[in-house]
């Protein structure tokens, strides 16, 4: 059985999300990912572009690391 609910989530995660087919899906995955986490933590879920964007936000990444990501996660930019 399924459920609507409405929740608040960032402008720019949304920007994202409505770029996507079958929202639902991925809002639910995402959610019991999060749930399980704790538990069943695997970097390998990670996908590499998010792996980019956190070594990018990083404090002990090298400038020069970060500069060749960005070009990466940010192509237009």
């Amino acid at each position: 059985m399924k459920i609507a609910r409405t929740f608040t989530i960032d402008y720019d995660l949304y920007q994202v999300l409505r770029r996507k087919p079958n929202q639902s899906r991925i809002v639910e995955q995402s959610i019991k990912n999060y749930l399980h986490a704790e538990e069943d933590f695997d970097i390998h879920n990670l996908t590499t572009i998010r792996l980019m964007h956190i070594l990018v936000n990083r404090d002990d990444c090298p400038k020069e690391i970060k500069a060749l990501l960005r070009l990466f996660t940010h192509p237009t930019d």
